[in-house]
């Protein structure tokens, strides 16, 4: 069956060398913000230029670049005027950010950061951001970790007394600072490795 028109693929598959073409594309804005187009920017980045045209649409309908010259949108020249640092910044086609993401990449900082806690801390935490983390997004957040092999268990829960288990992010799957991801075939993916980390077994997804 043909690829549904539309249809994104999973994450991995849109990575070279570990970063998504959003990630790419970003990082070659900042290198020539004074002036760019979108022809060049898709050749460093390595991206085709649809992906990229529609991008810097976003960004230029987010006030993070500027069109400098009024000629045609492929041909024109562009700066970036709002560089809000390495991570690229998720838009809509319309320039607005997207919120999607923003909780699981919250719980991931603050077990890079804060050490052992409890689903309860870490989405109070989590939330801390501006962004509410549910109790029960956090525990699902865990559970996948710690199935993945990402977490350790401190201290086992105590059911009768409400008490959630306390985990601990082991130093060597410290991946580095973009948050493992939950994604819908129930796999854990790592951005940071490119590599899925964690697949149910058949009898668990059912």
């Amino acid at each position: 069956m043909s690829e549904r028109k539309g249809k994104r693929k999973p994450v991995q598959l849109e990575l070279v060398g570990g970063k998504p073409a959003r990630q790419r594309v970003w990082e070659q804005l900042r290198l020539h913000k004074e002036r760019f187009q979108i022809y060049t920017i898709s050749r460093r980045a390595g991206a085709d230029d649809e992906t990229v045209k529609t991008y810097i649409q976003s960004l230029v309908k987010g006030g993070y670049v500027i069109k400098l010259v009024d000629t045609p949108f492929e041909e024109a020249d562009y700066q970036l005027i709002k560089d809000t640092g390495i991570e690229a910044p998720r838009l809509t086609r319309d320039g607005q950010l997207v919120t999607a993401g923003i909780g699981q990449e919250a719980m991931w900082r603050c077990l890079r950061m804060l050490g052992a806690m409890d689903a309860r801390k870490l989405a109070q935490h989590a939330s801390s951001c501006g962004y509410e983390v549910k109790i029960s997004s956090a525990q699902r957040y865990v559970k996948a970790l710690k199935a993945a092999g990402y977490l350790e268990v401190v201290e086992p829960c105590c059911r009768h007394r409400g008490k959630f288990e306390t985990l601990r992010l082991l130093p060597h799957m410290n991946t580095g600072p973009r948050p493992p991801q939950i994604q819908r075939l129930k796999t854990v993916y790592d951005p940071n490795l490119n590599k899925v980390m964690h697949a149910e077994e058949p009898e668990e997804l059912l």
